[in-house]
Parts: structure tokens; C-alpha cells; sequence
């Protein structure tokens, strides 16, 4: 079985969730009428699938970066 190496996403997500749950902590929404700000759980979601797709792109970008100087093998991401 083929080991799995693209983790750049998951640990973007997982920043992403930190940084939803510290924002919805330190900014948040005082009034509770914003609907994503007003409650951790969405911030935390939100946070984390952001960091999941800019992790995505930055492990793909890094990977045609590699692949246009030739250090990295021929596959396509």
C-alpha cells in the first residue's frame, strides 16, 4: 500500500481549527446575532476547512514548483 504524504492539508486544518477557535475566543461576537461568529463550533469549522484547502494549495503549489526545476518525480497533482 501506497504511503500516504500529502499531510500539508491536514495540518492546515488543523491549524485553521486552532485559529477559528482563537478567533471566535479573542473576536467573536458580542451580540450573538452573527450567525458563523456567534458560536465556537462553526468557527471551528470554518477555520479548519479553510486551512485544509490553503494547505491543499500550498502543498500543490510547492509541488509544481519542484516539478518545473526537476527535483521532484513526474506525477501529476
Amino acid at each position: 500500500m501506497k504511503k500516504y504524504t500529502n499531510r500539508w492539508p491536514w495540518i492546515g486544518g488543523l491549524l485553521g481549527a486552532l485559529g477559528g477557535f482563537l478567533y471566535w475566543h479573542e473576536i467573536g461576537c458580542l451580540t450573538g446575532h452573527c450567525p458563523i461568529q456567534s458560536h465556537w463550533q462553526t468557527m471551528i469549522f470554518w477555520g479548519a476547512m479553510t486551512g485544509f484547502l490553503l494547505g491543499d494549495l500550498l502543498h500543490q503549489l510547492a509541488g509544481k514548483r519542484m516539478n518545473n526545476y526537476g527535483d521532484a518525480d513526474k506525477r501529476n497533482l
